[in-house]
């Protein structure tokens, strides 16, 4: 039986920069990713106005209107909201990316249920009363008997 072997050629990268021959194999050549202007005014409006984008319900937040004193209702599960902006089809209007946002940045607390920034949440390593890896905000940590990383 033959063996076959197959030869690279020699490859010189200057010094300090990363061999990224094969990247586009993997990467799209549309990258850096391009945010949409709805995306984008949503972040902001999410960093902006943190605190009062509430959720109100499993998948159901309540988001402020970024231009005015208005509340839109946003369902992330069936993605509507009750704002008349109607983008096209595989987009988000901003009330629904800020609603995201916010969700992504924030867990619930396994004593209370109230949702907390990650930041603000411990992890339980050991307890009797929890599951390990389960969040506790600091009142709930404080009044448990829970270890925490």
């Amino acid at each position: 039986m033959a063996s076959t072997s197959i030869a690279h050629r020699a490859r010189t990268v200057p010094a300090g920069e990363p061999d990224l021959e094969h990247v586009s194999t993997i990467v799209p050549r549309a990258f850096p990713l391009r945010l949409s202007a709805r995306l984008q005014r949503g972040i902001t409006l999410a960093e902006e106005r943190f605190e009062e984008i509430v959720r109100i319900a499993p998948y159901v937040w309540e988001v402020p209107s970024c231009s005015g004193d208005r509340r839109y209702i946003v369902d992330l599960k069936h993605a509507s909201c009750t704002c008349p902006d109607r983008p096209p089809e595989g987009e988000r209007c901003l009330h629904a990316s800020a609603a995201a946002w916010v969700k992504a940045k924030t867990a619930t607390c396994s004593g209370c249920s109230e949702r907390f920034r990650h930041r603000e949440l411990f992890e339980v390593q050991e307890s009797l009363t929890y599951f390990e890896s389960d969040l506790l905000c600091r009142e709930c940590w404080q009044g448990s008997d829970a270890e925490v990383l």
